[in-house]
């Protein structure tokens, strides 16, 4: 998907957002957004993709998040809702940052809410995260990978279980 602002549409397919800078507002993904950078173009050109989401609904069913950032990917989502039937709702890997704020995340009790994987962060602002469903393990709302629990950062989240 190129550059582009998109307002008050309907995605049915997963969407990929691999290069330059755009702005969904008051979209529906049925089936996720893949945010991807390109390690290669960053270096060379500095280039870095960017996606920012205003007031959009993601879902997901299977083995895929709701969304995803990587490779040195930034998105921003504030008043956005993410919930995945089956999956990890959000997962930000390979060196990219998320910014939430006003999100709401609903996830499966077999999984977290959000994986922050290989270098990556997060910053979550007024966000809830609810776990739904039964499962005799327990699983922490976010996990991170070994390496990156202190550059992530939470400021009155929620944490629930429907």
């Amino acid at each position: 998907m190129r550059s582009k602002n998109y307002e008050n549409q309907i995605f049915t397919e997963k969407v990929e957002v691999l290069e330059g800078s755009s702005t969904f507002e008051n979209c529906f993904f049925e089936k996720g957004v893949y945010i991807k950078g390109d390690n290669k173009r960053h270096f060379l050109v500095g280039g870095v993709v960017r996606a920012n989401f205003l007031s959009c609904i993601f879902r997901s069913k299977g083995d895929e998040p709701c969304v995803a950032l990587w490779t040195r990917a930034q998105g921003e989502f504030v008043g956005c809702k993410m919930s995945s039937e089956d999956f990890v709702p959000v997962r930000i890997d390979s060196g990219s940052h998320g910014v939430f704020r006003d999100c709401s995340i609903d996830y499966p009790a077999k999984r977290c809410g959000v994986a922050i994987m290989v270098a990556a962060s997060g910053d979550f602002e007024n966000c809830r995260f609810c776990r739904f469903g039964e499962d005799p393990v327990k699983v922490d709302p976010v996990y991170f990978d070994a390496h990156d629990k202190e550059k992530t950062r939470f400021e009155n989240c929620f944490f629930c279980k429907k």
